[in-house]
């Protein structure tokens, strides 16, 4: 054995003499060290298990952690004072239910306390009988390996016998005292500072996008290119597809080939869009293609495909469930199998077009790109019935917005 690994480790004056005494608060103070950790974020889990007379037991934690991957093993720190930790311990088993985002009622009711927290919670049983929670985010199952003291705490050890992800859903967070949820930053809400400016676009352009929504009968989405993505500012119309939720604030990667009319009339931006296409796509040859199809015609088209109904389907899961990094990761992927259903180079041979879009320039660049959402079954005969008006309004709003930069300008 090295000395090194001889040597004991070093214990530091908490604290140390050179911080000013009056900066320093007593870590001893139960109300300040709460107070100092809940800085740190922590997820919700609803620790499950069977007691002695057979009925559900459970306990909300914000400690549950991962602690070996080999063997797999997982622990939840229980207050000593708890009635419910001691029984969970006794059982030699317990279930870790992560709770969703839209599941802080349940989270709330396991808090409180009492006899009647499975009263109003939907359950079965797992795979080893224990309780599962209805629309838990995830679950893991485990047998107790060891409990040791830790304070006025415990730690209970668990091998983990079985888990699963159940669900899409962000999870539930405790943060500072309060619950939220997960936010990525991407795919967010509108309105954050980096919209400011397109919203103030938005707002010239949403009565002739009313009008337009009115006379071709179908939603027309209005977004704007944010970074390294494309951002949906505002809609008008009813959705072809009779959602009712909106899809207002929705961010998607500005990748190939996603977002051309966006990028296609500036050499800086189509390089850069370029460059974040997905591995085996041919830059330098298809996207060049792409992009010169759309200044050409002056417009974009998509048509419908196997993957573009998937990549919808999972933006759609993250606007009602929350955005996940594995849901960010999923876009990505399929966005980059969409290059050979977009901008089709031959229209009449096209199989049914999903959306038009036209872009909309002020001061010399696009600002923003106009997109109706076609009905089911549209065809390259009926496409110019969408698209005449549809170029007519990105004119009018063009006009516009030049009109009222140039009025700014003026002052």
């Amino acid at each position: 054995m090295s000395d090194a690994s001889c040597v004991a480790p070093r214990r530091v004056t908490c604290p140390p003499a050179s911080w000013s005494e009056a900066a320093v608060t007593d870590p001893r103070d139960p109300q300040h060290f709460r107070t100092v950790l809940g800085h740190f974020p922590t997820g919700v889990a609803a620790v499950t298990s069977i007691g002695e007379d057979g009925g559900p037991i459970g306990m909300i934690v914000g400690s549950f952690t991962s602690v070996s991957l080999d063997p797999p093993l997982v622990a939840f720190l229980p207050a000593k004072r708890s009635r419910t930790g001691p029984r969970i311990v006794g059982s030699g088993r317990f279930l870790v239910n992560v709770l969703g985002a839209h599941q802080e009622l349940i989270s709330r009711a396991f808090a409180a306390g009492g006899d009647s927290k499975f009263d109003s919670v939907g359950w079965t049983r797992s795979p080893g009988g224990l309780p599962l929670l209805d629309d838990a985010v995830a679950w893991i199952e485990c047998d107790i390996e060891a409990v040791h003291e830790a304070g006025d705490h415990d730690i209970v050890v668990g091998e983990v016998c079985a888990l699963e992800a159940v669900s899409p859903a962000a999870p539930l967070i405790f943060f500072q005292g309060g619950y939220g949820r997960f936010a990525s930053l991407s795919l967010a809400a509108a309105g954050e500072p980096d919209l400011i400016d397109q919203l103030r676009l938005v707002d010239v352009a949403r009565p002739f996008m009313a009008e337009l929504a009115a006379s071709t009968e179908v939603e027309c989405l209005a977004s704007s290119a944010i970074g390294e993505e494309s951002v949906l500012l505002a809609t008008a119309g009813r959705p072809v597809d009779g959602r009712t939720y909106s899809r207002v604030g929705q961010r998607l990667p500005l990748d190939p080939p996603l977002g051309a009319a966006l990028v296609a009339w500036s050499p800086a931006a189509s390089s850069a869009w370029k460059a974040r296409a997905h591995a085996g796509t041919d830059c330098a040859g298809e996207l060049d293609q792409l992009l010169a199809r759309v200044r050409d015609r002056g417009w974009s088209v998509t048509t419908w495909s196997d993957d573009l109904r998937a990549l919808e389907a999972t933006v759609d899961d993250t606007l009602r469930h929350g955005v996940t990094p594995q849901a960010r990761r999923s876009v990505r992927e399929l966005v980059g199998r969409l290059t050979a259903e977009h901008e089709p180079a031959d229209l009449a041979r096209a199989q049914g077009f999903r959306s038009v879009t036209v872009p909309v320039m002020g001061g010399g660049e696009v600002v923003l790109q106009l997109t109706l959402r076609l009905p089911f079954g549209t065809g390259s005969a009926d496409l110019d019935r969408f698209l005449a008006p549809l170029r007519e309004t990105a004119q009018r709003v063009s006009t516009a917005l030049n009109s009222s930069l140039a009025s700014e300008g003026s002052r």
